[in-house]
């Protein structure tokens, strides 16, 4: 696996990472009380998460540059790339924001978790497509599901809880997925820069 690869997944990794803090902690603290067990494991699995994601971008700070120049064609397909994900990108923010307005229009707060998990989740399968990473049709399932459910919950709290807590664990899921797979791929950089 190349250098930028590499960067790609872990940058892709610590972003999911950081949105899944978010969520997990609009699911700890709104709604009901989250038991201190949660709390605990939590950290726990977010300092593992952390970490991995360090190992990761650190292997990939060690491989080498690639000596070839990208071609003409790599630079304007990456043009492209860039492009299409800023378009997803703002697609996806301009309608958490419509959602936002409109539901406290219609007089519906509660369920502007939802709106935005399933939002989210959608923005994932243009992600999949652009990126060629299959995971990202998981992500954008699962997160339709988790927002689907929130929708058809009668207790505010506990969709506010169900929400926040599944779709931030949903996100670390897709984080871990992608530095397993990071890590899998490349070997072990020792101090000489060479594979061990």
């Amino acid at each position: 696996m190349d250098r930028n690869t590499l960067f790609g997944m872990s940058t892709g990794a610590a972003v999911m990472f950081a949105f899944g803090i978010v969520w997990l902690l609009l699911g700890l603290f709104r709604g009901r009380p989250s038991p201190r067990w949660l709390r605990v494991s939590l950290v726990v699995v977010g300092v593992t998460l952390a970490t991995s994601i360090a190992v990761l971008t650190m292997r990939a700070f060690k491989l080498p540059f690639d000596l070839v120049p990208p071609t003409p064609q790599q630079l304007a397909l990456n043009r492209e790339i860039a492009r299409h994900f800023y378009l997803v990108l703002g697609f996806e923010l301009g309608s958490i924001f419509l959602a936002v307005v409109v539901l406290n229009l219609i007089h519906y707060p509660d369920y502007i978790l939802p709106g935005i998990a399933l939002i989210v989740a959608v923005h994932f399968f243009p992600l999949a497509a652009l990126f060629k990473a299959p995971v990202y049709y998981g992500t954008a399932l699962g997160g339709c599901a988790i927002a689907l459910v929130g929708f058809f919950m009668a207790d505010a709290g506990l969709r506010q809880k169900v929400v926040g807590l599944s779709f931030g664990g949903l996100l670390w899921a897709t984080a871990a997925w992608i530095v397993t797979v990071g890590l899998s791929a490349t070997p072990k950089i020792g101090p000489n820069l060479r594979p061990m």
